[in-house]
C-alpha cells in the first residue's frame, strides 16, 4: 500500500469531504488566486463537483480561514498576509510539538507503522517533483501524529494550521528549495517518529521543533519579497 493510500478513517470519503479536499488544494497550490472572489455555481462547474458540496466546503474553509465571506461581497479566498504567517508559525511549535510530545507516550504499534510508510515516500515523491502529492503525504503525516494523541481536539488543529501553513509554503518555499533543502526536511520527520518509537517524549517534541522550524525563515523571506508574492 503506498503511503498515500492510506486512510486514517474508518468511514469511506464522502462526497462533500471530496469537494473539501479538492477546493483546499485549489487554494493552497494558487489555482483559486488569493483575493480572488468564489461564485458557488461557477466554482462547482470548473471543479466538477455538486453546489451542495461548494456550499459545505466554503462554510469549512470560513471557520479555518481559508476564505473570507463578506456581505454583499460574497466570499473570496484568505489573502496571504505576512502576519497570518507568523502567528500561523508560533501555533504550531506550540501546538505540534506538544502533540509529538503526548504521541511519543500513547501511539501504538499501528500509528508507528503508518508514519513509518510515509516517511519512507517522501524523498520518491520529491524526486518526481510532484508537491501536490508531497502537500498530501506531510498533511497525512502530521495529522497522523496528532491522531497518535487520541486526542481528537488536538487533531482538528493540527488539520487546520496545516492547511493554512501549507500554502506559504508553496507561494514561496517550493521554488527555492533545493535536493538537499529536501533531504534535511525529511530526515526531520524521520527524527520525529524515531523519538515516537524510543517513547522519548522530550526528544520527540524537540524533534517536532526542528520539523516545524525550518518554517521561521521563511517569514523573513516572505516579509522581504511581499510585493513578489501579494502579501500585505
Amino acid at each position: 500500500m503506498l503511503a498515500l493510500d492510506i486512510e486514517l478513517d474508518s468511514q469511506p470519503t464522502s462526497r462533500r469531504q471530496n469537494a473539501y479536499d479538492t477546493i483546499l488544494s485549489a487554494i493552497v497550490f494558487g489555482d483559486l488566486a488569493p483575493g480572488s472572489r468564489l461564485d458557488e455555481k461557477s466554482l462547482a462547474s470548473r471543479l466538477g463537483i455538486g453546489i451542495a458540496g461548494v456550499r459545505d466546503a466554503l462554510f469549512r474553509l470560513a471557520l479555518e480561514r481559508l476564505v473570507v465571506r463578506q456581505p454583499r461581497t460574497g466570499t473570496i479566498v484568505a489573502g496571504l498576509d505576512v502576519q497570518e504567517l507568523q502567528d500561523v508559525y508560533e501555533a504550531r511549535i506550540l501546538i505540534e510539538c506538544q502533540s509529538a510530545r503526548i504521541a511519543a507516550l500513547r501511539a501504538d504499534a499501528q500509528d508507528l507503522e503508518i508514519l513509518s510508510k510515509l516517511t519512507d515516500e517522501y524523498l520518491a515523491i520529491v524526486e518526481l517533483r510532484d508537491f501536490r502529492k508531497l502537500f498530501k503525504l506531510d498533511q497525512i503525516f502530521h495529522r497522523a501524529i496528532a491522531r497518535s494523541t487520541k486526542n481528537r481536539i488536538l487533531e482538528q488543529h493540527v488539520v487546520v494550521l496545516h492547511n493554512n501553513a501549507s500554502r506559504f509554503w508553496y507561494a514561496g518555499a517550493v521554488a527555492r528549495l533545493e535536493q538537499e533543502d529536501w533531504i534535511k526536511s525529511r530526515q526531520s520527520h524521520v527524527d520525529v517518529v524515531d523519538r515516537m518509537r524510543a517513547r522519548d517524549a522530550r526528544g520527540a517534541e524537540k524533534a517536532m521543533r526542528e520539523c516545524v522550524g525550518q518554517f521561521p525563515g521563511f517569514v523573513d523571506y516572505y516579509v522581504s519579497n511581499t510585493e513578489a508574492y501579494g502579501l500585505k
